[in-house]
């Protein structure tokens, strides 16, 4: 099938039209949560604000200089056991895994999964849904925190999924 210039030039205005409306996703504020061989698992803001609340200070620098923010939310290694995501019993399995967390827009950010676990690391990275007291606002929500980064480069905004990533074994 082919299409004329025409219908080409048309197509290209209709999507620049739809680009400038908000996205469905954007405003649900669903977070997708998966793991290799698991089922893949929903969770909503509500549901994410029933998990234990954790609070951390984080100090990093950006483009326009130092930034500092008191973020509240859960934190990510109890969204991912609660979801029934990550064998905490299993430490090799944890040490070798990373996390993919993905925003709306496609902005990615990775960390190792024994960055958060408790039992390694145990740095309490938070999907947060609060700065400095207030809500974050709807287009920037949840947000994922990382303390201890000096850059704010992994910060990701608008968190629409989480992705537990294993390496393939060798036999």
């Amino acid at each position: 099938m082919s299409f004329s210039p025409r219908r080409l030039a048309r197509a290209g205005c209709l999507l620049a039209v739809l680009a400038t409306l908000p996205a469905a996703a954007a405003t649900a504020q669903e977070l997708t949560l998966s793991a290799p061989g698991g089922a893949t698992r929903t969770l909503d803001l509500a549901a994410l604000r029933q998990l234990p609340a954790t609070t951390v200070e984080v100090t990093f620098l950006t483009s326009r200089g130092e930034e500092t923010g008191r973020f509240t939310g859960a934190l990510l290694w109890d969204v991912l056991t609660t979801a029934g995501l990550v064998d905490a019993k299993d430490q090799h399995g944890v040490a070798r895994s990373a996390v993919l967390a993905t925003a709306r827009d496609g902005y990615a950010a990775v960390l190792g999964l024994g960055e958060i676990a408790p039992e390694l690391e145990g740095k309490r990275v938070l999907i947060a849904y609060e700065r400095d007291g207030a809500a974050i606002p709807d287009d920037k929500l949840p947000r994922l925190v990382i303390p201890g980064d000096r850059r704010g480069s992994r910060a990701v905004f608008s968190v629409d999924r989480v992705d537990i990533l294993k390496p393939e074994s060798r036999k």
